[in-house]
């Protein structure tokens, strides 16, 4: 009798286990899925502080749109009926998902636009944690894009303001057909939107960031070449250091735009005439550079306001020879020198009240008469 009582005893254990697993099982789905909710939305409470303290100046506090690109609207956040990625990202011949083009864009900017590198990798301050949270606050609108303005589903300019001009676009005049591969195209975008003159020295251009691309398609090859442009830091060249070059230009280039760049660099005698100058205008020589073009061109007028206002940073008006206050107590005059470093070097002395936000790589990417230029400019504004 004792031994069935026992049996009977064990196997009420084992079947009150089994169904206690079962029942924990059964909600374990939905313990999980609260957990991630509480991460993704922790995830993005990370990302929308970020995003008010260095986004929101430039493309609005809702995502509306104002110097830079409306985020917050259905073209860039949900695919048309029958797409699978939405328009802004099949515009571009994107390959990738809408998480990656965001993280992508953030982390090493937009060339020849006003929207600097801000990641870690490409210069900038943020890490790809911190990337990641802002590419989620911004994905988190899609659920209902434009809501909290008006939905309008493409960039509008906001009170007047519009986009940077690209780096020396007015200069170039119109473009080649983008759609036929031609040096000529190629010497358009080397020179004009794709900004390669300004980091490498080929045919007239003068650039020191990256390596001299003289007979580079006769030394190293063409399957090299568009290695470089698509895939830059598993051949960056002795001596330069990875991350210089923006890993953007396989999805903001064609695969016929990079072709032609590569026709160009073998043959640049193909390219024709430079098409800087064209319309009667002429680069000026570097000692007549105009600050603010350089500055517009740069990137910092996004960040810094001439009239007083704060943006991101602090504003220029006034900022020559005044007295500055930095975060650790410690003061400082605003001469051309403390200007200078603060432009290549910015970390070095953080005004009280802003964060450490301004990317790294400007004493890299501005040549000295660049960034004079920029300190002459910034004199003017009294």
């Amino acid at each position: 009798m004792n031994g069935i009582s026992r049996l009977i005893i064990a196997t009420a254990a084992i079947v009150g286990t089994f169904v206690v697993v079962l029942i924990h099982g059964a909600r374990e789905n939905e313990r999980m899925a609260l957990y991630d909710a509480n991460f993704r939305g922790r995830d993005i409470e990370v990302g929308a502080d970020i995003y008010y303290q260095a986004c929101a100046e430039c493309h609005g506090e809702n995502g509306e749109g104002l110097v830079g690109p409306a985020l917050n609207a259905a073209d860039l956040l949900v695919p048309e009926p029958g797409q699978t990625k939405p328009p802004r990202l099949l515009e571009r011949g994107w390959k990738g998902d809408l998480r990656s083009f965001l993280e992508a864009t953030i982390t090493s900017g937009r060339v020849g636009t006003a929207m600097p590198a801000w990641g870690q990798t490409a210069g900038g301050p943020l890490r790809p944690d911190q990337i990641s949270s802002v590419a989620s606050f911004i994905m988190n609108w899609g659920l209902d894009p434009g809501k909290k303005w008006g939905g309008a589903p493409r960039r509008v300019a906001i009170g007047g303001v519009e986009p940077a001009p690209a780096v020396g676009q007015e200069l170039l005049g119109e473009a080649p057909p983008r759609d036929v591969r031609s040096a000529a195209l190629g010497r358009y975008l080397f020179e004009g939107p794709a900004g390669c003159g300004s980091c490498h020295a080929f045919n007239g251009t003068t650039g020191t960031v990256g390596p001299d691309l003289t007979n580079v398609v006769a030394e190293k090859g063409r399957d090299y070449v568009r290695d470089s442009i698509v895939n830059p830091d598993r051949t960056a060249s002795a001596g330069h250091a990875p991350g210089a070059m923006p890993d953007v230009f396989e999805f903001v280039l064609t695969d016929i735009e990079i072709e032609s760049i590569i026709d160009y660099l073998e043959t640049p005698e193909a390219g024709g005439e430079s098409l800087i100058g064209v319309g009667g205008e002429t680069p000026q020589p570097a000692g007549e550079l105009d600050g603010q073009e350089v500055a517009q061109g740069a990137g910092c007028l996004a960040c810094h306001s001439v009239d007083g206002s704060t943006l991101v940073g602090p504003t220029w008006q006034g900022l020559f020879g005044s007295t500055r206050e930095f975060e650790d107590g410690s003061t400082a005059v605003a001469d051309e020198t403390y200007l200078h470093q603060s432009i290549v070097d910015p970390s070095a002395h953080i005004v009280k009240g802003f964060s450490d936000l301004m990317p790294k790589n400007f004493g890299d990417m501005l040549s000295e008469d660049e960034i004079n230029a920029i300190i002459e400019y910034i004199k003017t504004l009294q």
